[in-house]
């Protein structure tokens, strides 16, 4: 299954880490993946743990679970960056090119999704607005 990874077109800088374990940046985004022979979980470098609120991280969370199509994404703290972690089933009935195909497709809908987390992360962080208070607060930084 890692070798379907490698040759994927958003997938540079491919290091394998051991047997099962490689490390890989997806479209400037670091990321690894872990072969479990049934699956595979690719995790992606979401944002920097400093950079973003635990409200928002819930937020995320339950949306996650909410929506049929994230169902098999996970968020998980690892040092100091938040990952985003992704399950993959390879499908046994379809070729290798059908499933290297629909892997690629997972992953542009992954770098996608990963920005669209980090816009909200800008949306849900964004200044507030002056109401029956004095009290300002700062936007915070996204790392992208």
């Amino acid at each position: 299954m890692l070798e379907i990874l490698k040759i994927q077109p958003l997938i540079r800088n491919v290091d394998l880490l051991d047997t099962n374990i490689m490390s890989f940046t997806l479209n400037g985004i670091p990321a690894k993946a872990i072969n479990y022979g049934h699956s595979i979980c690719i995790g992606f470098v979401f944002i920097e743990k400093k950079m973003i609120s635990d409200s928002v991280v819930h937020y995320i969370s339950l949306m996650l679970v909410a929506l049929e199509d994230t169902q098999d994404f996970a968020l998980q703290i690892e040092r100091d960056y938040w990952w985003l972690w992704y399950r993959h089933t390879p499908d046994e009935r379809n070729s290798i090119d059908n499933e290297r195909q629909r892997l690629s497709i997972e992953l542009e809908k992954i770098h996608s999704f990963i920005q669209i987390l980090n816009s909200f992360e800008v949306t849900i962080n964004a200044p507030e607005v002056r109401i029956l208070t004095k009290r300002k607060t700062d936007a915070h930084r996204v790392v992208s």
